[in-house]
């Protein structure tokens, strides 16, 4: 009996053990797809419960599909494709662990499909949607908005399917976290180009992820069917006001560095006119000195001085300072026109005093008579 007993104890202490270790390996499957695009985390409604997706798969149609998976080592599972109806397309078995595996999307059209980790029970341990493109998708936007302000996006679409709707049904843009998100439904301008207005008043200060994507009318994992999305962009909602306070420090610091930039040209001109200023003056100084010297000058000396002079003031700052800067030559012309205009032995005042010397004599030799 006491036999019994510990029997019955030992089997109630190891399912005890057992069965939280099983859900946690449960918890211990991931799914990857190469390429795949961080996305706000979302919740998607399947045939095998809900399931929380934070990526998203890129695919060109009639590409691969690569993917990595993970699960707990000696538990069997398969990689299993499955079509906007969940039905299996494709499957790869694995032993239990890691592993990889590659796809074809051969006659594969494009829309929305998935990548579910199962076993043999139908039981869905992970699941990945990817999107076989049929447009190519091209969204640009600021990388920051105010909190209180609108983030406005263009989306660009290029159709490169024949099995597509041109345009799509519609065009939604998404801005979100892990914990946050807002959608909105983008406006058709003109061909295949659209334009959305984000509110992002109900975010909160931080960093989010942007994408945009083209629908069907279909309906796939209780969401609107996907035959295109764009990359992720990062998008940063700022406190009310920062960015005009940026704005404006940085546009007075561009016309600051310009002014300053100018100033120091015109400066640099006033002093190069300033110092040719100088020089000329300083030249015109040296000629004014040689014409009020003691010794005369012809006529013609005159008019060569005052051609010279002229050619002077008519030439560039630059010139005078050549032309003044060989004090030789100025002082082989100063002689020149020295040995020219020498004084005549009779001039004036030598008659004069000839003239005084004669009339002294004449007196003395009147005196004597």
């Amino acid at each position: 009996m006491h036999s019994s007993r510990a029997l019955l104890l030992a089997l109630v202490l190891v399912c005890s053990a057992v069965a939280p270790l099983t859900a946690a390996q449960s918890a211990d499957y991931d799914v990857d797809i190469d390429g795949d695009l961080d996305i706000p985390d979302r919740t998607i409604s399947t045939q095998w419960g809900d399931q929380t997706i934070e990526a998203i798969g890129s695919a060109s149609e009639d590409g691969y599909l690569s993917v990595s998976t993970d699960g707990p080592s000696g538990d069997s599972y398969s990689i299993r494709v499955v079509d906007s109806q969940q039905r299996l397309r494709d499957s790869q078995y694995v032993d239990g662990g890691s592993a990889s595996a590659s796809f074809s999307l051969d006659r594969y059209d494009p829309g929305t499909y998935a990548i579910a980790l199962m076993n043999g029970t139908e039981t869905v341990y992970a699941v990945e949607p990817f999107i076989i493109n049929g447009f190519d998708v091209e969204q640009t936007a600021a990388d920051r908005v105010e909190s209180d302000d609108e983030l406005l996006v263009e989306v660009n679409l290029s159709k490169v399917s024949n099995d597509v709707e041109s345009p799509p049904a519609g065009v939604e843009v998404v801005l979100g976290n892990e914990s946050a998100s807002v959608r909105t439904t983008a406006t058709r301008q003109t061909g295949l180009n659209y334009t959305a207005t984000v509110d992002v008043a109900s975010l909160s200060p931080g960093d989010y992820r942007l994408y945009s994507a083209a629908q069907t009318d279909e309906e796939v994992f209780g969401e609107p069917e996907l035959v295109a999305v764009s990359g992720t962009q990062s998008v940063s909602v700022v406190e009310a006001g920062s960015l005009e306070d940026s704005d404006s420090t940085g546009d007075s610091d561009e016309t600051t560095t310009t002014e300053t930039t100018e100033s120091t040209t015109t400066t640099a001109t006033n002093e190069s006119a300033t110092s040719n200023t100088t020089t000329a003056a300083s030249s015109g100084g040296s000629s004014a000195e040689t014409t009020d010297s003691p010794t005369p000058t012809s006529d013609a000396d005159e008019a060569d001085q005052s051609d010279s002079t002229a050619e002077s003031t008519d030439s560039t700052g630059t010139e005078n300072s050549t032309e003044t800067a060989d004090p030789t030559t100025t002082t082989t012309e100063t002689t020149e026109t020295t040995t020219d205009t020498a004084v005549p032995l009779w001039g004036p005042v030598g008659i004069a005093l000839v003239c005084i010397v004669s009339l002294v004599g004449v007196s003395l030799l009147r005196r004597r008579s």
